[in-house]
């Protein structure tokens, strides 16, 4: 295991920096504690849920409230409708649900990763335990309830008459591109709140900014054009898009609009990395 946590750093004119290979020694060794990941999901989620009253439930419990409340403020009180490129009205709780189960995945897997490592002090302080893998298996986590809550969203989709298409077939892939921008965003916000304890509290506040910054309850077109640019760089909003165009379109996202995902989800993976890299030889000392 400690071949796989090699240090990443090297000496450029008598100053250490992070090496540009971090992402992907961070990855082999993610992938060498697979088996770790795993095991720690399972820990997760049984210590969430075993032994509760309505065990399995929980999971759906947030996520159905959230798409209740919004459904009724938006379609049944505000009257908003969206539509399909073909103009025909997609209903206002599917559209929503695409976009709303990624986003409570991903403010999941970040909001617990900023306090994973001080809240782990013993695992952080073993030299021989991938302290990478903390954020990883929340993000993990937090994809086991997205799948619990997307058997609803099918569901919801034959009751609708939106029989199920062949462009689900690539849902694995946005599952990885998501779970690229939650790891990366995991790394970031870990390795930031052992230097500075408001992190979380800080998330607490930036995450529901971040939400309706983000085309989850309202058409991107109906934002006024000069906010379009702010909603072009939101890292979730092709994300959101591409779920929409595979359930609701049937639609397999390709040119442009993958190349942007691909690159947007990368991006977010290697610069939480060479946070997590840079920051990771004092988190023994300080947590």
């Amino acid at each position: 295991m400690r071949a796989d946590q090699e240090d990443v750093r090297v000496t450029v004119a008598g100053r250490e920096s992070v090496s540009w290979a971090a992402p992907f020694v961070l990855t082999r060794a993610i992938w060498s504690a697979r088996m770790v990941v795993w095991a720690l999901v399972v820990r997760d989620l049984r210590s969430r849920y075993v032994g509760s009253a309505l065990g399995a439930f929980w999971p759906l419990a947030h996520p159905l409230l959230q798409l209740a409340t919004f459904t009724f403020v938006f379609a049944t009180v505000m009257k908003v409708r969206v539509s399909d490129a073909g103009g025909t009205d997609v209903p206002f709780v599917l559209y929503l649900a695409c976009g709303l189960f990624p986003w409570l995945a991903i403010q999941e897997a970040v909001t617990r990763s900023a306090t994973c490592l001080v809240d782990n002090p013993t695992l952080v302080k073993r030299v021989v335990f991938p302290v990478e893998v903390l954020p990883v298996q929340l993000a993990c986590s937090a994809v086991v309830h997205q799948l619990i809550a997307t058997v609803v969203l099918l569901a919801l989709m034959a009751v609708f008459g939106f029989p199920p298409r062949a462009s689900l077939l690539v849902l694995p892939v946005l599952l990885v591109a998501q779970l690229l921008i939650a790891i990366g965003l995991g790394w970031s916000v870990a390795a930031l709140h052992v230097y500075f304890r408001d992190t979380a509290q800080a998330l607490g506040v930036l995450l529901p900014v971040w939400f309706y910054l983000t085309p989850i309850i309202y058409p991107q077109h109906l934002v006024p054009s000069f906010l379009q640019p702010v909603l072009a760089l939101n890292p979730l909003t092709p994300l959101v898009q591409a779920y929409r165009d595979v359930f609701l379109h049937g639609v397999v996202p390709s040119g442009l609009g993958a190349l942007w995902l691909a690159a947007v989800g990368l991006c977010v993976f290697a610069g939480g990395a060479l946070i997590f890299t840079r920051a990771r030889d004092e988190f023994a000392d300080l947590v």
